[in-house]
């Protein structure tokens, strides 16, 4: 049995449609999908490529030799927590040695001596009456070792001496101790990069020694590492508001005297850290 006409073009009109959406998707296929498949093939053999150089690499290497392939990315995300880690240590080690602004500026502006020698005079004027009123013997030889010029080979580090010279006395002035012998600052001394040899920290060590009852010479020891809030603590954050972070090196502790049983002799190395970011933060050199 013929179908109606009607039928006929309505079946005539759905074969064309399919052959339409056949000739679409075929041109999309050939203009569209096959050139991104080709490039997708292509950045994909890129990738193998410098995947198996990798490997290969890898297997060379004395730190991954002997790690199997499906092993690598394990091995590289532990890197980059490692990284990530000692990105973490970098910035709470600078923080810890951050200076003062007013001292960032020394560091970095030419050398005046004038100014330097003017600070120090302060300085001294200011510890030794501050001595005086709470007690502390001040032995001329410990204020005879405030940083004088020229003693460094860049002027401009005299600035983080001086001030480090300065907390370490206020800081055993302000426990208490009996009396502060000398003060004798020592060479300085480079902390380089293993990696590119560029200097991360110049260490300012100094030779202190202290005289007086355990108890206030304990809470100085206690007290040099400390900086900021921490000084809470100690009782003395009110009071050494500006003191920075120092470093012990070496301490011997030994009776004073035979004659005077409660007292003890405290000799010591304690440093300052100045942070060196590069070339551009070298300190000058040359006084003007």
């Amino acid at each position: 049995m013929t179908p109606p006409p009607s039928a006929q073009r309505s079946q005539l009109r759905f074969s064309q449609v399919v052959i339409l959406l056949a000739l679409v998707l075929g041109l999309v296929f050939a203009v569209g999908f096959l050139p991104s498949a080709q490039r997708a093939d292509r950045l994909d053999q890129s990738l193998r490529q410098a995947w198996d150089s990798f490997a290969r690499t890898n297997q060379s290497s004395a730190a991954t030799a002997g790690v199997a392939e499906d092993q690598l990315l394990t091995r590289l995300l532990l890197l980059e927590n490692a990284a990530a880690d000692l990105s973490g240590i970098r910035r709470l080690a600078f923080d810890r040695v951050d200076l003062p602004p007013e001292i960032t500026d020394h560091l970095h502006t030419p050398f005046q001596l004038i100014d330097f020698d003017n600070a120090r005079l302060q300085w001294t004027d200011r510890i030794a009456a501050l001595a005086k009123a709470r007690k502390v013997q001040l032995a001329p030889a410990a204020l005879a070792g405030l940083p004088e010029y020229p003693s460094e080979s860049a002027p401009a580090l005299l600035w983080p001496r001086l001030h480090f010279a300065t907390q370490v006395l206020l800081t055993a002035i302000h426990c208490q101790v009996g009396s502060i012998p000398q003060l004798t600052q020592l060479p300085p001394l480079s902390h380089r990069s293993l990696v590119n040899n560029r200097r991360l920290f110049e260490e300012m060590p100094m030779r202190l020694e202290l005289v007086g009852p355990v108890e206030p010479l304990a809470r100085f020891l206690t007290s040099l590492p400390l900086h900021g809030p921490e000084l809470e603590a100690t009782g003395l954050a009110d009071v050494l508001t500006n003191k920075p972070a120092l470093f012990l090196s070496h301490v011997l502790l030994r009776k004073a005297a035979p004659d005077r049983p409660n007292d003890a002799r405290l000799e010591l190395v304690v440093s300052g850290f100045v942070p060196v970011l590069g070339p551009a933060r070298e300190p000058p050199s040359g006084p003007r």
